[in-house]
């Protein structure tokens, strides 16, 4: 894919996210990562084609449909809202489901929980690049050969979570990558730079091929119980992926906690 292309792309599908409530041109350069030239170029386009209509308060409208489709990786797009909803209802978090896209990551759903003690920055339609050796970064890249990642990825640029964010050594990125568990939970307890602590698994699809990362997304607060917590967070995440991996014919009941 060009990179025109793919830029193209990701603007369309942030458009089409904020049919509802609008977007301004600076949130879109804030929620892409785009070069702010590149927006404003697009969004122009757009707006003298008749795809954009734009509010007394600059907020842009789309006057389009734009959707990647209904299932992603052979799975529907319904069974991947459902999975969210239900662990940000059971665990009173939000939840997202976020798939790679080359060096990026691709936020599909994001749902949040009204009673939760963050709001995320990273809504429906936000792309971030994998170089952050968060949990979902680490996920991701577990499911690459290292000899892709070392061939087209800047093996130089990856840096640590934290407001510190350092920057990680290849070999050192390298050994985090190779000891995850792709069967298992990953998660990062002290957060990232925005105060965010994520816990996430992955998803497989049909043929066991690497879908995208289902997410639980809290504030990084002190724990009484870090042990139990943890414990309580894997266990509804590893039974939402194994509700979701089941197959063909999986109703909401699968998803709904009755406990």
């Amino acid at each position: 894919m060009s990179d025109n292309l793919n830029r193209t792309l990701i603007l369309l599908e942030h458009l089409s996210a904020a049919k509802a409530e609008g977007v301004t041109v600076a949130q879109l350069v804030e929620r892409t990562n785009l070069a702010s030239s590149t927006v404003y170029r697009l969004v122009q386009e757009l707006e003298a084609l008749g795809y954009l209509r734009k509010a007394d308060d600059r907020r842009l409208f789309p006057k389009f449909l734009f959707e990647q489709g209904k299932n992603i990786g052979g799975i529907d797009i319904g069974r991947l809202t459902e999975a969210c909803q239900s662990i940000s209802s059971r665990l009173i978090v939000a939840s997202e489901f976020i798939a790679p896209r080359r060096e990026n990551l691709f936020w599909h759903i994001a749902e949040e929980h009204p009673q939760q003690s963050i709001r995320l920055r990273a809504g429906v339609g936000f792309v971030r690049g994998a170089y952050e050796l968060d949990c979902i970064t680490r996920m991701a890249l577990a499911h690459l050969p290292l000899k892709t990642i070392e061939a087209k990825w800047d093996v130089a640029a990856f840096f640590d979570v934290g407001v510190s964010g350092g920057k990680v050594h290849w070999d050192e990125a390298r050994d985090r990558v190779a000891a995850v568990d792709t069967n298992d939970m990953q998660h990062d307890l002290m957060g990232n730079a925005k105060g965010v602590r994520r816990f996430c698994v992955a998803i497989h699809g049909a043929n066991g091929e690497f879908v995208g990362l289902l997410t639980a997304a809290e504030a990084a607060t002190p724990l009484r119980d870090v042990e139990g917590h943890v414990a309580q967070v894997r266990a509804v995440l590893l039974e939402t992926k194994g509700a979701v991996e089941s197959g063909a014919g999986m109703t909401r009941s699968a998803l709904t906690h009755n406990g």
